[in-house]
């Protein structure tokens, strides 16, 4: 682990670079960024750069979720040096992704090859062609690299429906994402089910590291009258359910609301707020519709990260959801915000790290996928009794203090990257 050393600024308040392993990292979205998974990153190498790693940062011009409220510190006022792929297409970033994604590859492979050998390089899953790119750079410039596994692929995308299991196109990805993963220094998962879907791609146990995610946004909730979105969504007298975050195609909402329906006629004080946007955004609203709930849902576009203390203060309990097939692909990182801020779960989905949590800590509910009856009895339980639906919500933030959080995490970080160049004969 490096040691902390002074450094001089100049005028701008900017570090000057680092003199110590020079580490390149990707990562498709990165700072300004709205969407709190590029938090992560940007955590990271911040991290490493005052560490006293000289830090450099691939990533695309593009932005995920247009930044709402203050974009928090430059990583480059800390020493980390960001080289932009520039934009292809203008408007938003889900039309014609396909051709922004090869853009990013096409833009991204020289400046892995071309001029000095990094020390190590450090790759997310995001975009996912970026990780056997980044394979093929560090077999041929003998180089370790690490893999930052948010998600596993090709799984998946077959999970998702967009690829066959099966197919020749899938085989062909499997084989070459199970090479990029096994050639890996170190890849970090988010959790034991995640890492069992690495091991049986043959990655050695020993390669393998767990790390999980951290809150992310502003820190601390606000409750009761002192919130203002409390206020203006007229929240007042009634039992909030919160969903926040990504309405994507692996999260599952039929459970959810058939269960919050059959709870709601017993408790009409029973309100569901949903945060976020995503791609099963307008079939959850269709469904709402349907099941005659739109008084007692509503919905919100995504706000500013320094407002999560209040979008998250309106919540009593707040879910989480996965699809049956999902489980070690992906976890869903607004959990981490959930125990930080002392708000216990609802879970809807199969076995996966997010139910591990929620047992490990005795911080909620987990109720399988298709079981509607579990999921009204689960929220009545919590309807009922405020003491202990508050006591499961504290015993989520000792959890996360004591193992969770931000600072263990960019430590282990930290650790993983001297494992994996000492491992390589580079002093860390």
């Amino acid at each position: 682990m490096l040691a902390s050393t002074p450094t001089a600024r100049p005028d701008d308040g900017r570090r000057q670079p680092a003199i110590g392993p020079r580490l390149v990292f990707v990562e498709q979205f990165y700072y300004p960024e709205g969407w709190g998974g590029a938090e992560l990153p940007r955590d990271i190498t911040t991290h490493l750069a005052e560490r006293g790693y000289s830090v450099e940062v691939i990533c695309g011009s593009d932005l995920y979720a247009p930044l709402m409220g203050g974009a928090g510190r430059d990583p480059a006022a800390s020493g980390v040096i960001i080289r932009r792929i520039p934009r292809l297409l203008d408007g938003d970033i889900h039309h014609r992704k396909v051709l922004r994604q090869l853009w990013f590859y096409v833009g991204l492979l020289p400046r892995l090859l071309l001029g000095r050998a990094p020390a190590a390089y450090v790759t997310q899953t995001n975009p996912p062609l970026a990780v056997p790119l980044v394979a093929v750079a560090a077999r041929l410039r003998r180089r370790p690299f690490v893999i930052i596994a948010m998600d596993i692929y090709p799984d998946v995308i077959v999970a998702h429906g967009a690829l066959a299991d099966g197919a020749l196109v899938t085989r062909l990805l499997n084989g070459m994402f199970a090479w990029a993963y096994r050639s890996a220094a170190r890849v970090v998962t988010l959790g034991s089910v995640m890492s069992q879907r690495l091991l049986e791609k043959g990655v050695a146990q020993c390669r393998v590291r767990t790390i999980s995610n951290w809150a992310t946004g502003a820190t601390g909730v606000v409750h009761g009258d002192d919130n203002r979105l409390w206020r203006e969504w007229r929240l007042q007298d009634r039992f909030v359910l919160l969903y926040s975050g990504n309405l994507g195609v692996g999260h599952e909402f039929r459970t959810l609301l058939l269960g919050f329906a059959q709870a709601q006629r017993a408790r009409p004080d029973l309100q569901l707020v949903i945060i976020g946007k995503g791609s099963r955004l307008e079939e959850t609203r269709s469904l709402v519709a349907e099941l005659g709930l739109s008084d007692a849902v509503r919905f919100e576009g995504l706000v500013p990260a320094d407002r999560l203390p209040e979008s998250l203060g309106v919540a009593h309990i707040a879910i989480a959801t996965l699809r049956p097939g999902f489980e070690g692909l992906i976890v869903p990182s607004k959990v981490l915000g959930y125990l930080a801020r002392a708000i216990p779960v609802l879970y809807v989905g199969p076995r996966s790290d997010i139910e591990a949590l929620i047992e490990r800590y005795g911080c909620g509910y987990s109720v399988r996928n298709d079981d509607v009856d579990g999921v009204a009895a689960a929220i009545l339980a919590a309807a009922h009794d405020a003491v202990a639906l508050a006591d499961r919500g504290e015993r989520g933030r000792l959890g996360y203090e004591a193992e969770l959080r931000r600072e263990l995490g960019l430590a282990a970080y930290e650790s993983v990257i001297a494992e994996c160049l000492r491992s390589n004969g580079i002093a860390a």
